[in-house]
């Protein structure tokens, strides 16, 4: 019965949680990226390809902001011929290749991959590249066929790697790293069903693990607060730490016990009713969308917490 009320809620909570958490997570979310690493293409330039990738990747249903960074649109422009014409004005005209990559920067895989040719004139080699790059046409059918083809192949490889994420966020789980563990099961996308709801349901004893955990840790805390004190700012001090504790935790029984404690203490010293409740849940459909939900603001916190800038320099497409 457990069992059938975490699945009809894992698919419900899907739709519900997309508003409080992002919709972002559910989906497969290209980051953009200009490959020059001899910096040979200005500026101007680059941020216009960069505009063109974030296009491509918005009209495919790919854009927005993801619990990961890992998978990318990335371009890269080999320029085959640049002539100069004879003014007044002196026009530069370069013919070019652009090369269109979707792939992932953990494992330096290229999903799919695609190019196209392109001219551009200008006053200057940034001017003439620029027009180059204008002139792609994000709507173009091989293009959209492109993207399909790296979003299926990303499906496929969450498909294929599903078993080894799991394993290796149960390892981390055994060091306790409970929040990385949770984010790595939560990077799969919801549209990749069948391994969404797998990690879906490994991240649950890890889960279960952190707050025991936690709660321990908090109840310990809340402890040597009151000990330290133990007067109504005593207990106010104990129990902001013992109203997060929750539910589910092994700690839960006994954190309630000493909230009862306090109670009784408070209450015999001034007279005054002390009116604190620890944190419970109606029945177990609050409790498991509460879980579910956790899960995914434990992978958000984490992913919030990591370094912002990503080294793309290892990338050998």
């Amino acid at each position: 019965m457990k069992n059938l009320i975490f699945i009809l809620l894992s698919v419900l909570s899907i739709n519900n949680l997309k508003a409080q958490v992002s919709t972002d997570a559910n989906r497969i979310i290209l980051n953009s990226l200009v490959l020059d690493k001899d910096n040979k293409i200005p500026e101007e330039a680059k941020t216009q390809l960069l505009s063109k990738l974030t296009q491509i990747s918005t009209k495919s249903g790919m854009g927005g902001n993801s619990l990961t960074q890992r998978f990318l649109i990335a371009a890269k422009i080999n320029i085959q011929t640049k002539d100069i014409i004879a003014g007044p004005p002196q026009m530069i005209v370069i013919n070019s290749e652009i090369v269109f990559f979707i792939g992932d920067v953990e494992t330096n895989q290229v999903f799919a991959s695609y190019s196209i040719s392109a001219k551009g004139v200008g006053g200057n080699e940034n001017k003439a590249l620029i027009s180059s790059i204008q002139n792609i046409n994000v709507n173009s059918s091989p293009l959209l066929d492109f993207t399909q083809t790296g979003k299926n192949k990303i499906i496929q490889y969450f498909a294929e790697q599903c078993d080894y994420i799991i394993k290796r966020a149960q390892t981390k789980a055994e060091q306790q790293l409970f929040d990385e563990s949770i984010y790595d099961l939560m990077q799969v996308p919801e549209v990749c069903q069948s391994c969404f709801m797998k990690c879906l349901s490994a991240a649950q004893p890890i889960y279960k693990k952190k707050i025991d955990r936690d709660g321990e840790m908090k109840l310990n805390q809340a402890r040597s607060k009151w000990n330290a004190n133990q007067n109504r700012q005593g207990a106010e001090d104990a129990a902001s730490i013992l109203s997060s504790i929750e539910p589910e935790s092994a700690s839960y029984k006994n954190a309630v016990t000493l909230s009862e404690t306090i109670r009784v203490k408070i209450e015999g010293i001034d007279k005054r009713n002390w009116d604190f409740k620890m944190k419970k849940y109606d029945n177990a459909v609050n409790l498991e969308s509460h879980r579910i939900e956790s899960i995914r603001q434990s992978a958000i916190a984490y992913y919030q917490n990591l370094p912002k800038t990503i080294i793309y320099n290892h990338i050998i497409w």
